[in-house]
This record gives structure tokens, sequence and C-alpha cells, in this order.
């Protein structure tokens, strides 16, 4: 039985610097149950090469596509931790996620999206709605490595992208 109904990868725009030799993405994992994203964090965590045998490939053609608007910060003080280290200034680390309806209204057209069913057939067509509790990974898709993971837990302001 899958752990999540479906995901959806988002792929950044390139941009301006065609040497650079990266690929980033946005993906969401929606669990299959309202009360799931506790069973798909643990089984992501815990199973060797999970995310990577759960990246969506296919193209589809995503009709109804709705997740709220979000924005994520985190910051501290990283001087603190090199308590060994002489420095006469401060270090500062901070990390900023915000999605809202242009940023997911300019990459939805490209969506790439695997669907998990039972006998693995992806279907043409299919929505996307985060009516409840998920998760997202910010990713670069060329070495997989992943830079951002977030949960999200109110969607209750869950629009049309």
């Amino acid at each position: 039985m899958p752990l999540f109904s479906c995901s959806v990868g988002l792929p950044y725009r390139q941009g301006g610097d065609d040497n650079t030799n990266r690929k980033f993405s946005t993906y969401f994992y929606l669990p299959d149950k309202k009360d799931g994203l506790h069973n798909l964090l643990e089984k992501m965590a815990s199973t060797h090469g999970f995310l990577g045998r759960h990246i969506p490939l296919e193209r589809v053609i995503v009709g109804d596509f709705r997740i709220p608007k979000f924005k994520i910060e985190f910051g501290f003080e990283a001087s603190k931790v090199f308590v060994d280290w002489k420095h006469e200034m401060s270090l500062y680390q901070k990390a900023c996620v915000e999605i809202d309806e242009e940023g997911t209204e300019a990459v939805a057209v490209s969506a790439r999206v695997g669907y998990c069913t039972s006998n693995g057939i992806v279907p043409k067509m299919i929505d996307f709605v985060a009516d409840h509790p998920f998760l997202f990974l910010i990713r670069e898709d060329k070495t997989g490595t992943v830079l951002f993971v977030g949960q999200i837990f109110n969607t209750f302001k869950c629009s049309p992208a």
C-alpha cells in the first residue's frame, strides 16, 4: 500500500548563466491519508534509497493544482558554532522558501508528476490538491542533493494556482 497518493515535481527555470551544470526542482509529496505525514516521513528517513525511487519522472497533464501559499524562514548565527575559531565578525546563515500564486503559476505548466498506484499505471491527467499536511523538498536533480525539506500542516488556505 503506498504511503502517498501523489508526488509532483516542479522544475525551476534555468537562469541566465548557460554554463551552469545544475538543475533544481521542488517536489511535493501528499500522503495518501490525511494523517499520514508522520508515516511518510518515517519511511523516507529510514529506507535507503526511498527518495531516489520516488522522484516523479513521467510528464502528465496536471488538472486541478492547488497548494497553499507559504513562507518558511530559518536563520541562526553560524559564528557561535565555531567557538574555537578566532574571528572579529559575526557569521549568519538564513534560508527562506516562499511559494505563492506567481511562483506556482510560472512552473505548473512544465510539472513532472509521478503517481503511485498499485498497478504502476501513470494516468494521462491528474489533480494535485494539497488539502491536508504534506512534505516538500528542494533538490538539485543532477546530483540528487536535497537542499531543503519542509512540512506544511496548515492547508486550509489551499486555493487554485
